[in-house]
């Protein structure tokens, strides 16, 4: 088959968590089975196609509209950045597709990647479930309050699941959240596990951090955020220590802006937390590192821990557990589903620092029922988690989307599929221009603000109006009739008229062309 996977994550410049990670596992495990595989994925800085060991890479850039939305990004500055990367992913899949047609897309379900593929329908579309946005709003994940801009892009992601051929889950428990949530049938979304290289993510090989001593290390791989639980973690900490001083503990991954309470550093607030508690030397930080240099730090460790408030099915777990290593994990989310209490790991409650400091020094206490754990853990990977596997499953998948593609017809869209591109950028475009026009009229704070922005940005255009503004002011003074302009002012009418095409034409233009001049 011709498989296009559509993704905003894919590393290593756009590989910014689990999704990243697992359409990488799944481009590799559909190449590795005979299956012809390209990628349409964002860039970081610049637009190119790469070579990723028989996969084609195509990495975009937002797409841009004329005004680029200004209006829009101050009132609704996520759906802004859907709309954007969503019309360049469909733009350059499109492409793809015209140059020479796949038999199947697969997207996942965040941010409505596949918003287009899925109401255009001009392939079947699997749509890979992860964590949509209406469950960050329900449960306040990340702060993510009922905003219209945050309900707006929850309505864009179910639009995409609503018309995707075939839904799949990573897990039982986010299946049933969006079943509810989509008022949709349970029985129809498919079950398919996150996949990994256990070649890869091996417990042999090289291992990044030296020994210390006698001293075992417990590792955390994750954003330093609320959610990932690491607060819980830490306050864990000294607790450990007291039964067992003799324990390190590695923390890899970038800091956040979201400390509960504020805008403030995650990170800043876990070492006033340690500092507090004595327990600083015992504790390593370390920056995201890239996937492929994760397996070296999971063998130096004899604990993994992912004590998350929630989520759908971390790749920590397989990633520790393909290495053989035991896990602590929460009962929040799906990640009971990977990690089997007292066969691969622990399972405790979420939000629980005396449960999490229970079980760690349980196992870093007992080293033959720690090791016992992670020769079953990875076994479990072998038997379950293999990529290979999971993507022999999903071409099954692909083969269901194509027969229920054929039998449903499209009742969101009904022009050609070229005309969709203008037509999005011309709708949000206009809408952009209808929250300019509000603004601007009712209040003077915006329209200072848009001045300002218009005299760093066009000076010699912003020169021009002004002086436009000036002389037909002046010349109302002395000639309040209305009749033929001055020289002056008439010469600068053309000028100022020169800069301004059409705007809907040039909304237009750019959609033809590169949408970023």
């Amino acid at each position: 088959m011709r498989i296009c996977l559509i993704s905003r994550e894919y590393p290593p410049e756009t590989g910014f968590g689990g999704i990243a990670t697992f359409v990488k596992h799944l481009a590799h495990g559909l190449k590795d089975i005979g299956h012809e595989v390209e990628v349409v994925c964002l860039a970081k800085e610049t637009e190119k196609v790469v070579d990723d060991n028989g996969v084609r890479v195509h990495r975009v850039l937002p797409f841009k509209i004329e005004g680029d939305l200004d209006a829009v990004n101050r009132c609704m500055p996520y759906s802004r950045y859907v709309l954007l990367t969503t019309l360049a992913l469909w733009r350059k899949f499109f492409q793809l597709h015209s140059e020479k047609p796949f038999d199947v897309a697969d997207s996942p379900e965040l941010l409505a990647e596949s918003l287009y593929a899925s109401v255009l329908r001009v392939v079947p579309l699997v749509i890979r479930l992860y964590t949509p946005h209406s469950k960050f709003i329900a449960e306040n994940l990340h702060n993510t309050a009922a905003t219209f801009d945050h309900l707006f892009v929850a309505s864009l992601e179910r639009i995409a699941m609503g018309a995707a051929d075939v839904l799949t889950s990573p897990s039982t428990d986010l299946a049933d959240f969006v079943a509810a949530d989509l008022n949709y049938p349970r029985e129809k979304i498919q079950i398919v596990c996150n996949p990994i290289d256990p070649d890869e993510f091996s417990p042999e090989g090289p291992k990044a951090l030296a020994a210390d001593g006698n001293k075992k290390t417990v590792l955390f791989v994750g954003r330093l955020e609320e959610r990932k639980g690491i607060t819980y973690l830490v306050e864990a900490i000294p607790q450990i220590l007291a039964a067992c001083p003799d324990t390190r503990f590695v923390i890899i991954g970038d800091d956040t802006i979201n400390a509960s309470g504020g805008q403030r550093s995650v990170l800043a607030d876990l070492k006033d937390s340690l500092q507090r508690s004595g327990a600083t030397k015992n504790v390593t930080f370390i920056p995201r590192i890239p996937l492929t240099e994760l397996p070296a730090y999971y063998r130096s460790a004899d604990i993994s821990v992912v004590p998350s408030l929630y989520d759908n099915s971390p790749y920590t777990c397989l990633e520790a557990m393909s290495c053989g290593r035991p896990v602590v994990g929460t009962s929040a989310g799906g990640t009971r589903e990977y990690v089997l209490d007292g066969e691969s790991g622990l399972i405790v409650p979420p939000k629980d620092a005396q449960a999490l400091a229970t079980a760690i020094t349980s196992l870093l206490k007992d080293d033959v029922y720690r090791e016992k754990l992670a020769t079953q853990a990875r076994q479990r990977v072998l038997d379950k988690f293999q990529r290979r596997k999971i993507a022999a499953e999903c071409v099954e998948l692909y083969k269901l989307a194509g027969e229920r593609f054929q039998s449903r017809r499209n009742i969101l869209y009904l022009r050609d599929a070229e005309q969709a591109l203008p037509d999005a950028a011309v709708m949000l475009y206009c809408f952009d221009r209808m929250i300019y026009n509000l603004l601007y009229q009712s209040s003077w704070r915006f329209r200072l603000s848009y001045w300002r922005h218009f005299l760093m940005h066009r000076p010699r255009l912003f020169v021009a109006k002004a002086l436009l503004a000036v002389y037909r002011g002046a010349s109302k003074l002395v000639s309040p009739r209305p009749g033929k302009s001055p020289a002056m002012i008439a010469w600068l009418e053309r000028e100022v008229s020169a800069k301004h095409q059409d705007p809907i034409e040039m909304v237009i233009a750019s959609c033809a062309g590169k949408g970023k001049e």
